[in-house]
Parts: structure tokens; C-alpha cells; sequence
């Protein structure tokens, strides 16, 4: 090849290179540009977990677990109004509450849920059945005031079979006892009313004890005073 082609071969060569750097900076300045994106954005989801003192208690949990601070955190439930009160869901959402000020990358909030055993249906002497599945949406604002949400689905029947999710914590079932004992005490002092009014006259010298009614002397009348 002559020292011309050889020139014009390096210029391609040159130029081809010079735009392959040009598109790689292009797509390296795009990926930075997102990263930063990915590390001011927030995610928050919201999901159960069980109580860690081991009471049958379920907490509900609020996780930022995208990588950027999460502002004005708010949460409304799409659930059967009806189920939740006859399950005794201790949470509810309130229209007038105010949005969470800040929820940093990382951080939970957890709140008191309800109590296991009611959750899974079984409330006073009947059994209803677990609690319906819910959706918990949740509104919020990243640091540059750029809005978004998410929709979490809440189904208790996750913890199904799990070790003291749907008994009675042994605090209340010592409760309920007590609660028995209470009765039966009180049925007892009722009884015992009819024994009050007997006083033992019995001597030394009786073989068998004796017992005789001692009912209260009854109060003279004004007339017969007078």
C-alpha cells in the first residue's frame, strides 16, 4: 500500500474511534444522570410483620426502601370497612391526619396493626374467618417535590400456620381465667349469704354442734316507744 492509503486508513481508523468515545461519553453522561436520579428517589411500601415481643400481636410497617429522603408521606386503605371492624383492626386512616414530614432512605415506621388471633377470625366465641385482603396506597414526594406512590396488597393469611399467630397470648388467657374465678367467687359469697345469720350456741357439753338463726332485732315502732 502506498503512504497515502496508509494516511487515509489512519484517518478512518481516527474518526471512527473519535466517534465511539463520543457515544460512549454520551451513554456514560446518561447513566450518571440516572444514578443520580435512582439516588435522591424514594419508595415507600407498607407491609405486616409480627410483633417481636412474641405476643400475637401484628404491626403494620411504612419502609422507605428506595435510596432518597421520602417527604410528605401519606396512606389511605381500599379495604371492606365492615371486615376491619369486625376483626378489631386497631389502624385505621384518617382523612385529617397529617402527612409524615420525612421518612429517610432506609428508615420504618411501625404501628400496632391488631391482635393476631382476631385478625385470623377468631373474636369472642365465633369464628369469622381471616381478614380480607387489603391495598394500602401511599402518596409521597422525593427532595425536589416530584410526587409518587405505591400500592401495597396486605393479606394476613401469610402468617397462616406460623406458632402463635392465631392463639391467645398467655397474658390473656391468664385474664380469662381470672375472669372465671371472679365469677365463680361471686356465686359463692352469694351462697354464703344464707349461713350469715346463724350463731353457734353449742356448749361442752353437746355431743353434735348446734347452730340457731340469729336474725336482727327488728326496730320498735314510734308507737310503741311512746
Amino acid at each position: 500500500m502506498a503512504a497515502s492509503d496508509w494516511i487515509v486508513l489512519a484517518t478512518v481508523i481516527s474518526a471512527c474511534a473519535t466517534v465511539a468515545i463520543a457515544v460512549l461519553t454520551v451513554f456514560l453522561v446518561s447513566e450518571n444522570r440516572k444514578l443520580r436520579n435512582v439516588g435522591k428517589e424514594p419508595r415507600v411500601i407498607a407491609y405486616l410483620i409480627p410483633h417481636p415481643d412474641g405476643n400475637g400481636a401484628v404491626n403494620m410497617a411504612f419502609a422507605n426502601v428506595g435510596m432518597g429522603l421520602a417527604t410528605d408521606v401519606s396512606f389511605s386503605f381500599d379495604c371492606d370497612a365492615e371486615d376491619f371492624n369486625s376483626h378489631h383492626v386497631l389502624m385505621t386512616a384518617h382523612d385529617s391526619a397529617a402527612p409524615i414530614d420525612a421518612l429517610p432512605a432506609g428508615e420504618r415506621i411501625v404501628v400496632l396493626f391488631g391482635i393476631g388471633f382476631e385478625l385470623f377470625g377468631n373474636v369472642g366465641q365465633k369464628q369469622i374467618g381471616p381478614l380480607k385482603p387489603f391495598n394500602v396506597k401511599i402518596d409521597f414526594s422525593n427532595i425536589d417535590g416530584a410526587q409518587g406512590s405505591t400500592s401495597s396488597s396486605i393479606d394476613i393469611r401469610q402468617f397462616e400456620g406460623l406458632p402463635g399467630m392465631t392463639n391467645k397470648p398467655a397474658l390473656l388467657k391468664i385474664h380469662d381465667t381470672l375472669k372465671s374465678m371472679d365469677k365463680r367467687f361471686e356465686v359463692l359469697a352469694k351462697a354464703s349469704n344464707k349461713f350469715v345469720k346463724f350463731v353457734d350456741v353449742s356448749s361442752l357439753e353437746n355431743q353434735a354442734r348446734e347452730a340457731r338463726r340469729s336474725d336482727p332485732p327488728k326496730r320498735a315502732s314510734r308507737k310503741a316507744s311512746e
